[in-house]
């Protein structure tokens, strides 16, 4: 009986120490498949971390370039024009009729100060210095006053709500979806009227802008003709921000940006 006992408890210990060791390997194996899947997870987060930074130092760069091609342009077809009448006044100076000479020195003066105004205000159009001193309706009223220079088109501005702070990065952001949207009316649309409405609702900002220009076939979007509206999807992209674009051929095209504050 008792080496009966002594069989029973052999048995129980040896299957309770296999239970044990079947139960340490499944933990073991559980922590190895765990740190494992761990690691894993941190390659992918870094992967996805090295792409994201690719994406920016892209979508910066980018940016950069078309920032660069405005400032050519505007230098060219503005600031340019001016200095080159200006120019023109000089070069054909007539001291032997001095009323006509100071007509023409005093146009030149006017139209070396139009150009200086020009750039002056092209400079503060693209610092983010106003960003930070005045926030972004005043930055955008700069950019109005801008397009209300030009003979063509006609510019209709409302802003909706009180105004609501939101990141500095995000607000210089919004700043050049707005510049780009206007370059591109500018460029391409042929429109005679822009819009553009800056609503604080909601716990959103929204900026609308809507020209009644040629419009376009939106199956074109993401070739290298449309770099602007990708640029501009890609800031939206960068502060989390909704971007919607309605357009067709012959009915204009509307712009909504939508961020949360």
């Amino acid at each position: 009986m008792l080496d009966r006992d002594r069989k029973i408890i052999i048995v129980i210990f040896v299957f309770a120490t296999i239970l044990v060791l079947l139960l340490l390997g499944l933990i073991l194996s559980l922590l190895f498949l765990y740190r494992k899947k761990q690691q894993g997870f941190a390659i992918e987060l870094e992967q996805i971390k090295i792409n994201y930074e690719k994406e920016s130092l892209k979508t910066q760069l980018e940016i950069q370039e078309q920032t660069f091609h405005y400032i050519s342009q505007e230098i060219h077809d503005n600031i340019g024009q001016f200095i080159s009448l200006a120019k023109l006044h000089l070069n054909t100076l007539n001291f032997n009729d001095m009323a006509l000479t100071r007509q023409q020195i005093g146009n030149s003066t006017d139209l070396l100060t139009k150009a200086l105004d020009d750039l002056r205000d092209l400079s503060k159009s693209l610092s983010s210095e106003i960003i930070r001193d005045n926030g972004l309706t005043r930055a955008i009223e700069l950019q109005i006053t801008q397009l209300k220079k030009l003979e063509y088109p006609e510019v209709v501005y409302e802003i909706r709500g009180d105004y609501q702070y939101l990141d500095e990065q995000k607000e210089i952001f919004i700043l050049r979806i707005l510049q780009e949207a206007i370059n591109n009316v500018l460029r391409h649309s042929e429109a005679t009227r822009i819009e553009i409405l800056l609503s604080y609702r909601d716990n959103n900002l929204s900026l609308l802008v809507r020209d009644d220009g040629k419009g376009f076939d939106k199956s074109i979007i993401g070739n290298s003709k449309t770099s602007g509206i990708n640029n501009m999807m890609k800031r939206a992209s960068m502060i989390e921000a909704f971007f919607f674009m309605e357009t067709m051929p012959g009915k204009g095209t509307q712009i909504n940006i939508t961020v949360p504050y």
